[in-house]
């Protein structure tokens, strides 16, 4: 089905992906016919503690990206406690996959692939830069393409699992129905699904935002995942004066979404940035100016009727 959307943008929704153990995994797919090609790829993920939530909560950002040129996808991924790590990261790849398999049929870029993902998306996005093409993480769906991304974005990430479960009391330990249990239980899931014991010198540029007063992922899990990758990549950290929910709050979304995109078209525009900013037009697009944001949406939402100042539920 394909939908109308604000600026002209198109929604394809529930496109499959990925098939897992019987199960169809679907995304939805965001495009500006307005926009010319090719268009780098957006691969939104959303949190929900590996275990809520399904797709469409990245809806705002999904809308404003394609005005600006980019071609969107939105994946769901399987959950716990029935599915436990890698699962998620599996399916997320398998999304980054498809769009580099089927993307050139849309118009995309396809060596210009970027990740960004909130709370446990930011771990999955962040995780899948870390862990390109290692074959224990690979999907099957999709022989032979890469799950490379050309830079990703984490908003208030888990990145390091042990630090968070020493934090976290017994009743907020969401995380250990997706490892599978704790870290005596559960070692290696601790160490291989934590971006930090992941820290590479192949690892893509990198921009990390966390709220100063997050009550959910401590403000610290970022602080350890940018010292971890400081000498190995281009790492930018960067704090938010606000709490776990920020990139969906209308006082912060449009500080987030153009910092977020100022960091897209600096690291992963490349170098025919400035060629799609004169193909896009009054549109935007990688490499050229924003309009403003009340150009693109307003603050009642995307279509659907999605708030704006969502906060997750129980967990991240």
């Amino acid at each position: 089905m394909t939908d109308p959307a604000p600026e002209s943008v198109t929604v394809q929704r529930d496109i499959p992906f990925q098939e897992a153990d019987g199960e169809t995994l679907t995304l939805d797919l965001y495009d500006s016919p307005a926009a010319s090609g090719p268009k780098p790829v957006a691969v939104l993920v959303r949190g929900g503690a590996f275990a809520f939530g399904d797709k469409g909560e990245f809806a705002r950002h999904a809308l404003d990206l394609a005005a600006d040129g980019f071609l969107v996808v939105e994946p769901q991924y399987r959950l716990a406690p029935e599915w436990t790590f890698p699962a998620a990261l599996v399916d997320v790849k398998a999304a980054i996959e498809w769009a580099r398999s089927e993307g050139e049929g849309y118009g995309a870029d396809t060596d210009r692939i970027v990740g960004v993902g909130h709370s446990a998306g930011a771990n999955l996005v962040v995780l899948a830069a870390l862990t390109a093409d290692e074959p224990g993480f690979e999907p099957e769906l999709y022989p032979g393409a890469s799950s490379h991304l050309s830079a990703a974005v984490g908003y208030a990430g888990v990145y390091d699992f042990r630090s968070l479960d020493a934090a976290t009391g017994e009743g907020e330990r969401f995380h250990r129905q997706y490892l599978g249990g704790g870290p005596d239980d559960e070692p290696a899931a601790y160490d291989l699904a934590s971006p930090v014991a992941q820290a590479d010198t192949d690892a893509p540029p990198i921009l990390l935002l966390h709220g100063t007063e997050d009550e959910t992922v401590p403000p610290s899990q970022s602080e350890l995942l940018a010292d971890a990758l400081g000498p190995m990549t281009d790492v930018v950290h960067e704090p938010v004066p606000a709490d776990h929910g920020f990139p969906f709050h209308g006082a912060h979304y449009d500080d987030v979404y153009e910092r977020t995109v100022e960091f897209l078209r600096g690291v992963a525009a490349g170098p025919d940035a400035a060629d799609a900013t004169d193909s896009v037009g009054d549109t935007g697009g990688p490499g050229g100016d924003l309009p403003d944001p009340t150009d693109r949406i307003d603050d009642s939402g995307p279509a659907g009727g999605r708030d704006p100042d969502r906060r997750d539920g129980p967990g991240f």
